[in-house]
């Protein structure tokens, strides 16, 4: 590594350092959740889900799996671990 690289890479270091001193810490992707998660879980939740969508519009794929992480990338918010 260069010494150029070294220089930065202890900069980006230190400055990760103030922030997680300052609260403010990396999201897991496990701790997050968004509204295409929530709206597939009230869609299963009344019986639908991407099989019977499926089978319903006699669709060989629905693109459900792509319009959900659509959704919980346009809005998505830390679980409540409670």
């Amino acid at each position: 590594m260069s010494r150029e690289n070294e220089q930065i890479k202890k900069e980006m270091d230190e400055a990760i350092a103030q922030l997680e001193e300052q609260g403010i810490k990396y999201n897991n992707k496990d701790d997050l959740t968004g509204l295409g998660d929530a709206i597939e879980s009230v869609l299963t939740g009344m019986g639908v889900t991407q099989e019977r969508f499926k089978e319903w519009f006699n669709l060989k794929e629905c693109n459900c799996n792509k319009r959900k992480k659509w959704l919980n990338n346009l809005f998505s918010w830390k679980k409540n671990k409670d």
